[in-house]
């Protein structure tokens, strides 16, 4: 792992734009869940902040990368592709699985 290169992703206007756009996604989800999901008025706020276009792609790609090992692997294995090599459906994962931090996070700002 090169945290260089991961820098470089997570920077990329490309990459980015991708977990923007997925981000998107995964609030209008949460907006639709189920109200008795756990932290459901935390995933909600922070979903409307996300729509809202409130939130930094940038920030997210980092957090997204660093804290998925397929990513961050796929990164490793081609740093010059800048995360074109990483599928939409592991974006959407990370995103996921990050989701309720970053709504606790939210909530604690």
């Amino acid at each position: 792992m090169a945290a260089k290169d991961h820098i470089a992703t997570a920077s990329d206007p490309e990459f980015a734009g991708r977990v923007m756009m997925i981000m998107f996604k995964v609030a209008q989800n949460v907006a639709s869940e189920d109200p008795a999901t756990a932290n459901h008025a935390e995933r909600i706020a922070y979903g409307s902040f996300v729509i809202m276009g409130n939130e930094k792609p940038q920030l997210v790609s980092a957090h997204v990368i660093s804290s998925n090992p397929t990513i961050s692997g796929a990164i490793d294995s081609d740093p010059a592709a800048l995360g074109s090599n990483v599928p939409d459906g592991d974006i959407e994962f990370a995103l996921a699985s990050i989701w309720d931090a970053r709504s606790l996070a939210f909530a604690a700002a």
